[in-house]
């Protein structure tokens, strides 16, 4: 079986059709994970409906900068008390894409800690966001004592041996199908930190991603190392269900 270990199943409609597509097509495990309050709410719902389906709470940087903190506090009230019902906190992290200013930083920042603090109190993984900020969300999650996925991580070189070094793990998508630069840096993670992701419904090359490509990731990955898909399948199977206590 294969697992998509990072996807936003509550904004794939009909959830229903993307889940059985995805155990026709050989992926029986879905993680969904949250970015606000009201995907929190879905994600819980639909991890209920759906066996194959677990979800993720947490809130994503970008989404932030549409709430005030009346409203981050309310959702991270809501977070702490549907623990139960997730697998790890996430997406949560740092995104300087949409943070272009020194006070939406230190905005992403605090509530990023914030999370990381109900995380290691709770002893949940962490499923982390880091565009354009790599090398600060590795600071950040320096000081964190738990399991850490890197989602879609494209920092440099280093910053990937750096992340190999402290043992995180890392999902990685459709993005390596498409782009050369991507599947080379990549190219530095060992399997057995390596989980399949497709992020979902993010769009590549035009078309809107499904839960059940990461077989084709997995395919590529196949065809790259030099490994046999049925290797790439058990291995990135067990991470994801070592990671999220499946």
């Amino acid at each position: 079986m294969f697992i998509d270990v990072h996807c936003h199943l509550e904004m794939l409609l009909p959830a229903e059709k993307a889940v059985k597509e995805s155990v026709s097509n050989g992926v029986e495990k879905i993680i969904s994970s949250s970015v606000d309050l009201n995907s929190m709410k879905k994600n819980i719902e639909l991890s209920k409906k759906f066996s194959e389906v677990e979800c993720c709470l947490g809130l994503h940087p970008s989404n932030l900068f549409l709430m005030n903190k009346k409203e981050i506090s309310a959702a991270l009230d809501f977070l702490e008390k549907n623990l139960p019902f997730c697998k790890a906190i996430g997406e949560i992290g740092l995104d300087f894409k949409h943070a272009d200013t020194a006070e939406k930083k230190q905005k992403q920042t605090e509530v990023c800690k914030k999370q990381l603090v109900i995380a290691e109190k709770n002893s949940l993984s962490v499923v982390v966001h880091s565009r354009y900020a790599e090398k600060h969300s590795l600071q950040i999650l320096s000081g964190f004592n738990g399991k850490v996925l890197l989602h879609w991580f494209d920092g440099s070189k280093n910053l990937f041996s750096e992340a190999v070094e402290k043992n995180y793990f890392f999902s990685v998508g459709p993005a390596l199908i498409h782009n050369k630069d991507y599947l080379e840096k990549t190219s530095l993670i060992p399997l057995e930190n390596l989980m399949l992701e497709t992020d979902s419904p993010v769009e590549f090359a035009g078309k809107q991603a499904k839960p059940f490509w990461v077989k084709k990731v997995a395919e590529k990955l196949s065809k790259e190392r030099k490994i046999s898909l049925r290797k790439i399948e058990e291995q990135t199977t067990k991470n994801a269900k070592d990671f999220f206590s499946l």
